[in-house]
């Protein structure tokens, strides 16, 4: 059977006893947990000890199928030890570890899983290893913001499979990264504001993004379209490109919280994308905001994805 070794590392402002006791308990798992976002109604039970040798963490839902968690073993501030198995949508039993340590001021945590898939899912095991990776990193983040206040600002609302009509839109073009996507998303859009500004002209519409088919997750490569969506065939702006956006279907996803979560988001629609068996097609993704960072609270920041489907 094909092994995997999946881990991705980070690093959390606060102690390492902080990050270990957060981290054990389980009852803290529901909040920062990178695969429960998308499900609206999970059934998760926890063993009345969450955070001790033998403790148990259950789930089943729809869209995150079912398995558990048991720890095996707790090594207050720098080890956790936990066997993790599936029962849906296929069997199979997997070691998680946490590698924590203190860092200067900050404490490094690496999140591991060490299994192995069934043979005859051999062929999913370089993709497997990339998403679940992806859902670590999303995870971490998840994990270091409750850790430093006790929440996390990221919810989702699937709002169904929707029509789009044919989009005009005047934005500037940039490749990045998916490490640097988020600084480099910000100059971008200010170079967007800063043009129309000195253009003079009145732009009515919204802000949006568009991820480009180019974009490539194997090797973390995105190709977007930062600007503004626009109903206006007339106007133009020095400095800024035109785009078309086909019409097409979309599954719109409302994510509400800190930008640094959207990918929530996307791995939410993807995810229920697969349970209600849609098609994802090969066009761009897309991204509405709202509201502005400019005057509202990180918490309360609305950006609508839209995910390209078949049909």
């Amino acid at each position: 059977m094909p092994a995997f070794h999946i881990q991705r590392t980070h690093r959390i402002a606060a102690s390492a006893e902080q990050v270990f006791d957060a981290i054990a308990d389980f009852r803290t798992w529901t909040t920062w947990s990178p695969w429960l976002k998308i499900d609206p109604d999970p059934t998760v039970t926890i063993s009345t000890d969450p955070s001790s040798v033998g403790s148990t963490y259950d789930w089943q839902g729809d869209l995150v199928g079912q398995g558990g968690m048991k720890h095996r073993w707790l090594d207050r501030p720098r080890k956790i030890e936990i066997d993790l198995h599936f029962i849906k949508p296929f069997k199979s039993q997997s070691e998680v570890r946490f590698d924590i340590r203190s860092v200067g001021d900050e404490t490094e945590v690496t999140w591991h899983m060490i299994g192995k898939l069934p043979w005859f899912l051999f062929w999913m095991k370089s993709s497997m290893e990339m998403f679940v990776g992806m859902d670590y990193e999303r995870g971490l983040q998840m994990l270091a913001e409750y850790v430093k206040t006790g929440t996390v600002t990221s919810k989702l609302d699937v709002q169904g499979a929707q029509s789009l009509d044919r989009l005009r839109v005047l934005g500037i073009r940039e490749s990045c990264s998916m490490d640097d996507i988020g600084p480099v998303m910000e100059k971008v859009f200010e170079k967007v504001h800063q043009r129309i500004a000195a253009s003079g002209v009145n732009v009515p519409g919204n802000m949006i993004s568009v991820y480009h088919p180019t974009c490539d997750l194997k090797t973390r490569y995105f190709d977007f379209t930062c600007g503004i969506e626009t109903t206006d065939t007339d106007v133009t702006v020095d400095g800024l490109d035109e785009l078309t956006v086909d019409a097409g279907r979309y599954l719109k996803v409302r994510h509400t919280g800190r930008y640094q979560h959207l990918g929530n988001a996307w791995s939410g629609a993807a995810q229920y994308c697969q349970y209600k068996k849609l098609k994802m097609a090969k066009e761009p993704g897309l991204e509405f905001y709202p509201n502005s960072p400019q005057d509202t609270d990180p918490a309360d920041l609305i950006t609508d994805v839209y995910m390209a489907i078949k049909g």
